[in-house]
C-alpha cells in the first residue's frame, strides 16, 4: 500500500509540474510562442528555452507538455501553436497529413533518437541483466500501456523480437500509462525490472540501476520536430528560427546531455541496432559511468568520469545534499 501511494503521489507531482511549466507567464515580452512537446522532451527542451530566450530577449517560449497523441485535439481545441516535438515520427506525420504541420523531412528534422535501456531498482536485487532475463519466474515486470506511451509499443517489439513475448507478459504486474510512471515504479521496487528511454532513466541515477540492451534488441525511435502551419502558428520566423536552433550541432548537444543518441548508426527496417551496436556504444557507456559516478560522491564530476552527462550527475548530487530526494 506505501508503495502504491508513493508511486501516485510522483505521478500527481510531475503532473503538477508539467502543468506549471506550461502555464508559466512571459511577463511583458513582445513575442511569445507556444510549443506544443511530448512529456518526456521537458528538461532538454527548457534548456533549449534558457539559451534562445538569452539571444532574443524579447521571445518568450511556452510548452505546452502533454501525451504526443493529444496534439491534434490540443490544437483543434486552442487553434495555436508554434513548433511540435513529440515523442515519435507517427504523430509528426499525422499532423502532417491533416494539414497541421509544414512539410516534414524525415532525414533532416530529426532532433535526436531515444535508445531503450534496462532499470532494475538500486542493487538489482533480482540480477536482471539482459533481456531473457525478464521472462525468469519470479521477476516482476512493469509493461507500459502501448496505447497511451510510446515505450510499451517497444516493450512488444523488444519481447517479441526476443521470443519471450508470452512469458513475460505472466510477470507483469504493472501497466503505467506514461513513461514517469515506469521510472517511478522501479525507484520504489514495485517492480523488479523495466524498459525504458535512456532520457527518462538517467533522471534517477541515485535510485536505480542502468544496464545497456544487448545490440541485437537494442533499438532507436526518431524524435521529429515539425513547424505548425498558419493560421494556428502566430510566428513563422521566429518558429523556423527555432526549429534550426535546435536542429544544429549545438542545439543537438544539449539533447545529448540529456542521453538522447543523436547517432544510432545503421537501423534495420524495424529500428533495431543493424552494426553491432558499435554507433551507441559510447553512450552507453557515459550512461554506466554516469550512475556510478552519482552513487559514489568520492568520485569527481568531470568529462573525464562522466562524458557528456556532467550537468545531470551535478544536478542530482546537488538535489541530493539539498535533502529533496531522500
Amino acid at each position: 500500500m506505501k508503495n502504491a501511494f508513493r508511486l501516485k503521489y510522483t505521478a500527481a507531482v510531475l503532473g503538477a509540474l508539467a502543468l506549471v511549466v506550461a502555464c508559466s507567464g512571459c511577463g511583458k515580452k513582445e513575442k511569445v510562442m507556444l510549443f506544443h512537446a511530448g512529456a518526456g522532451q521537458r528538461s532538454s527542451l527548457l534548456d533549449i528555452k534558457d539559451v534562445f530566450e538569452r539571444r532574443h530577449p524579447d521571445v518568450c517560449i511556452n510548452f505546452s507538455f502533454k501525451g504526443s497523441g493529444y496534439f491534434i485535439a490540443d490544437i483543434q481545441r486552442s487553434k495555436e501553436g508554434d513548433l511540435y516535438l513529440p515523442g515519435e515520427e507517427f504523430y509528426v506525420l499525422q499532423a502532417f497529413e491533416r494539414g497541421f504541420l509544414e512539410p516534414y523531412d524525415p532525414e533532416k528534422d530529426v532532433t535526436a533518437h531515444f535508445m531503450p535501456v534496462i532499470m532494475t531498482p538500486k542493487g538489482n536485487p533480482k540480477n536482471v541483466r539482459k533481456v531473457a532475463d525478464f521472462a525468469r519466474p519470479g521477476v516482476r515486470v512493469s509493461l507500459a500501456n502501448p496505447k497511451s506511451a510510446a515505450i510499451g509499443i517497444w516493450h512488444q517489439k523488444i519481447f517479441k523480437k526476443a521470443g519471450i513475448w508470452e512469458q513475460v507478459q505472466k510477470n507483469q504486474v504493472q501497466s503505467p500509462k506514461c513513461a514517469p510512471e515506469v521510472l517511478a515504479g522501479v525507484q520504489h521496487a514495485v517492480v523488479d525490472a523495466a524498459i525504458m528511454w535512456s532520457t527518462t532513466a538517467v533522471l534517477a541515477l541515485r535510485d536505480i540501476e542502468i544496464i545497456p540492451i544487448e545490440p541485437n534488441y537494442r533499438g532507436f525511435v526518431k524524435l521529429p520536430i515539425g513547424v505548425v502551419r498558419p493560421p494556428y502558428c502566430k510566428h513563422p520566423k521566429l518558429a523556423e528560427q527555432l526549429k534550426n536552433f535546435i536542429l544544429s550541432e549545438e542545439g543537438k548537444a544539449i539533447f545529448r546531455s540529456h542521453a538522447y543518441v543523436i547517432d544510432p548508426g545503421p537501423l534495420d527496417e524495424d529500428g533495431f541496432c543493424a552494426d553491432g551496436g558499435k554507433a551507441s556504444a559510447e553512450d552507453c557507456k557515459w550512461i554506466i559511468e554516469a550512475a556510478r559516478v552519482c552513487k559514489d560522491e568520492s568520485l569527481p564530476v568531470n568529462e573525464q568520469t562522466c562524458g557528456y552527462l556532467v550537468k545531470e550527475v551535478q544536478r542530482q548530487r546537488q538535489t541530493k545534499r539539498a535533502g529533496t530526494l531522500e
